[in-house]
């Protein structure tokens, strides 16, 4: 179902049951996978794959190329490609990757609402959730299963852990721990996303595991280093997959720190 007014650019693969509504218009080099539906006036341009299932809601524009004024050749673009079953609503703008990296990535399952924007060479895994407004810098990774609450602004190269749950209006230039709530005009760690992991089907246990990690390296007025709390707490944790996860968060997928001035790395430690 092709509305007679949407201009589908030849080298365009239209896949099956895929429906177009009016005014949109479709790149060369894009690919559309099962059942995808275009509701109007969507753009999708460069190369960007579309997975089965997912809906693009109006004025929404995927694809085109980064604003990153380091590379403004076009050719040069490294594409955009969005997962199955993603609901992308009005006026979200996800631009393409750039010769940094391999690509922008979107996973299965993502809700992406109203006016959010991804940036070039962001790594959005299954399940995520960004609110309206949501903008998201280049180069972000943003683990499976996070939500990101209306207005949120995530500084370029951020990690947010998995099942993680960022407050409303926050500002993160500092990496988000997993299974966590941040809040905070300067985003900074509250509590475990208790709520969220039991609807999971996290078990109490693995609950109290994770707090026992994050009790240990927020703790305050400590005098000995991050380190040497992961160094104690992982004798009491190691049983627990969600725990050893929390801790291999910190100590390997974190590159800009916990908080302002607060990293795992020991020659950062005072």
């Amino acid at each position: 179902m092709i509305h007679p007014t949407a201009i589908i650019h030849d080298g365009a693969v239209i896949g099956a049951d895929c429906k177009i509504g009016p005014f949109c218009i479709i790149g060369p080099n894009v690919v559309l996978g099962d059942r995808v539906e275009l509701i109007s006036n969507v753009v999708i341009d460069g190369q960007t794959s579309v997975g089965d299932d997912t809906i693009v809601y109006p004025f929404a524009v995927l694809g085109v190329m980064s604003q990153d004024l380091k590379w403004q050749d076009e050719a040069a673009m490294t594409g955009l490609r969005i997962g199955k079953r993603c609901r992308i609503r009005e006026y979200v703008t996800i631009h393409s990757g750039t010769p940094a990296s391999d690509g922008t990535d979107i996973g299965d399952d993502c809700q992406i609402m109203v006016n959010a924007h991804v940036g070039h060479d962001c790594k959005i895994g299954n399940g995520v959730v960004m609110s309206n407004l949501v903008q998201v810098a280049g180069h972000v990774e943003i683990e499976d299963n996070a939500i990101l609450s209306g207005g949120v602004a995530v500084l370029q190269f951020v990690r947010i852990g998995r099942n993680a749950f960022i407050g409303g209006m926050s500002g993160l230039a500092n990496d988000v721990v997993p299974y966590a709530i941040y809040e905070g005009a300067r985003a900074t760690y509250r509590t475990i996303n208790r709520i969220g992991l039991q609807r999971f089907g996290f078990t109490h246990e693995d609950i109290q595991a994770i707090h026992t990690v994050y009790s240990a390296v927020f703790a305050k007025n400590q005098t000995d280093s991050v380190a040497d709390r992961l160094k104690k707490v992982r004798r009491e944790v190691r049983n627990n997959k969600y725990a050893m996860d929390a801790i291999d968060f910190i100590e390997n997928r974190s590159k800009r720190g916990l908080e302002p001035n607060m990293f795992y790395r020991p020659d950062a430690q005072k």
